[in-house]
């Protein structure tokens, strides 16, 4: 979607609403967490307020995605916020670090933005939830799904010397 500066000139600081579907396929190629994605919905306004553009609302989307710890393939509903802020005004842009993005023309092109700041809220290592137990790293079974028997106990190589001591020692 393409917003055409003049026409946000020409509504005096009056909101221009939108409506914008991001394409799916490109958001899913973009990203390799991203198992499928149903179509990206953005809904916002638009806005010139002094020297300064405005956009800004909401994405929303289904992401199904594979959990890092377990495997299993899970859905997350992502509710992503946006706001961006343009000018053609070169000294309203002071460092490389502004939040202001300069304009290169007489248009706001979206779907771009929109989609980096979708990809920017998806987890770099997804999980199905915050106290998934992942697999067992011996049997290979699923610790959420039962629980299973291994050993697992890790001992630091370096310090494998101090165990046997502390194991002879006891004997």
């Amino acid at each position: 979607m393409i917003i055409r500066l003049s026409e946000l000139d020409h509504r005096k600081g009056e909101p221009l609403p939108f409506r914008v579907t991001l394409d799916a396929d490109d958001i899913k190629s973009r990203h390799q967490e991203i198992r499928s994605v149903t179509p990206v919905q953005a809904v916002g306004e638009a806005a010139k307020l002094g020297d300064l553009y405005y956009v800004n609302g909401d994405m929303e989307a289904d992401v199904n995605y594979v959990c890092a710890r377990c495997l299993t393939t899970f859905t997350q509903h992502m509710h992503v916020p946006f706001s961006e802020s343009f000018t053609n005004d070169e000294s309203l842009v002071l460092d490389e670090e502004s939040d202001i993005q300069l304009l290169d023309g007489e248009e706001i092109e979206l779907d771009p933005l929109l989609s980096e700041d979708f990809l920017l809220e998806v987890p770099t290592f997804p999980l199905c939830s915050e106290d998934c137990k992942g697999l067992c790293p011996t049997c290979g079974v699923n610790r959420n799904e039962q629980p299973c028997s291994c050993k697992n106990e890790r001992i630091d190589p370096r310090l494998a010397g101090l165990a046997d001591f502390f194991q002879k020692n006891n004997e």
